[in-house]
């Protein structure tokens, strides 16, 4: 039967936090101290000391605990952490800038790996936030600009990632930033609001992207209180814009939608935000699944004034989804032009748009290629539209299947007249979108 070990408490110091940690693995795999000290090569008792935070373990020994439990190089990491925190010294030395920047490169190390446990069902939140927490302390407290460039990190990364990839860590930060404002921490409250609303926002559309809309509708409710705690019109109207049009491709109630849409020109006024473009841009989008032409074009030429009118640092912003491009206009005019049947000028639309996206922006592109399906449809070449819309959808990553690609891809579906529903392409389209979205 294991013995029983002793409590420890991981915020006494680094090595009870390292202690702790040895305590944690091990107690996950349901070993007793004799069964690891065996394997690792190391007498019980000692082992038993270093778990209590008594005595502080030697770089190999860790390195054969860490390959025992399994720890995948976590424990080996935190190691090193609390050596370069206890090193020439009998106490924590104070944290310079240096200290803290290579810190910082550990903990998110560590983040990483627990993220990667956490999503195998090994490791629990709580006791992630209980050592990260401890970690922050070492390294001079919660700091706004630090979570401000972690939301701009995850900001590029929805960009560039398949959605479900950047979702562990993203959740994991999410959860560890609640925390942080819960206990309080020194500074701006008002920045400290419009970071918990940026982070809110991107667990919000990253959920979206991957279909989970009842999940997403939570997350931006979340964005859109703290957005108005933070007294930012920008993020306001920002968090408000990208709802609106996730929700469009959601099918959300139509009410809610436009309310969005309203809620967002409130709270603008006369200011041009990119929050307000992207508003109208959907109120554009809106319109012309409807067969609102006139309205539907109306409502792109009131973006292309917002944008006209836009501030450099927000229409320069191509690799984050916090800013709003060029590329952003381009891509709703091939939209609405392609679904009202504006063919000719729809085509130099695509064309336009593809051409100002950068090659990395593959979801993007094959959405505007799918823009090309329906003027193809709408010219009334119904074999080239749809066999267009499943040579590009094929060649996207199946990863890279979210909501937005695969919402297109269904209109590309509804263009089609009923009298050629049957025809084998449309059929194997048809079939292609029956299969399971990116999860």
């Amino acid at each position: 039967m294991p013995r029983r070990a002793d409590p420890v408490d991981p915020s006494l110091s680094p090595w009870h936090l390292l202690g702790a940690a040895l305590r944690h693995w091990r107690e996950l795999r349901h070993a007793s101290l004799e069964e690891i000290g065996q394997q690792a090569h190391v007498d019980w008792s000692i082992l038993a000391r270093w778990e209590r935070g008594d005595r502080k373990p030697p770089p190999d020994a860790i390195q054969r605990l860490d390959r025992v439990l399994n720890a995948n190089g976590f424990l080996t990491a935190l190691h090193a952490f609390v050596l370069a925190n206890t090193a020439n010294s009998g106490s924590r030395p104070e944290a310079t800038p240096q200290d803290g920047y290579a810190m910082d490169q550990t903990r998110r190390q560590l983040l990483q790996s627990f993220a990667l446990m956490g999503t195998a069902g090994v490791l629990p939140l709580d006791a992630i936030e209980k050592i990260r927490q401890a970690m922050t302390t070492l390294v001079g407290g919660e700091r706004l600009e630090d979570w401000e460039e972690t939301a701009w990190e995850y900001a590029h990364a929805l960009l560039v990632k398949p959605p479900a990839a950047v979702l562990g860590d993203l959740a994991l930060d999410a959860y560890a930033l609640q925390q942080v404002i819960r206990r309080g921490p020194a500074g701006d409250e008002r920045g400290w609001a419009a970071v918990n609303a940026r982070m809110a926002f991107l667990m919000a559309d990253c959920l979206g992207l991957l279909g989970q809309v009842r999940e997403a509708s939570h997350w931006w409710r979340i964005a859109r209180r703290a957005a108005d705690l933070a007294g930012d019109p920008e993020l306001q109207t920002a968090v408000r814009g990208y709802e609106a049009t996730m929700a469009c491709y959601a099918k959300r109630p139509t009410k809610l939608i436009l309310q969005r849409i309203d809620e967002a020109a409130e709270i603008a006024g006369a200011k041009a935000y990119g929050g307000v473009a992207e508003a109208e841009g959907t109120r554009a989008l809106l319109a012309a699944l409807r067969g609102d032409a006139r309205t539907a074009l109306e409502a792109v030429r009131t973006v292309e004034e917002i944008y006209e009118r836009l501030p450099d640092r927000v229409t320069r912003d191509t690799t984050t989804a916090f800013g709003w491009p060029r590329t952003r206009l381009l891509h709703t005019k091939s939209f609405v032009l392609a679904r009202v049947g504006r063919v000719k000028e729809a085509q130099a639309a695509h064309e336009e748009a593809i051409a100002a996206y950068p090659a990395w922006r593959t979801r993007q592109i094959t959405q505007v290629e799918l823009h090309m399906a329906i003027s193809a449809i709408r010219a009334g070449d119904v074999a080239a539209g749809v066999g267009h819309a499943r040579t590009v959808l094929e060649r996207l990553p199946a990863e890279h299947h979210t909501m937005f690609v695969r919402g297109v891809a269904a209109h590309v579906l509804a263009m089609v007249p009923p009298s050629e529903a049957h025809r084998p392409g449309v059929v194997e389209f048809r079939e292609l979108l029956a299969l399971p979205p990116a999860q």
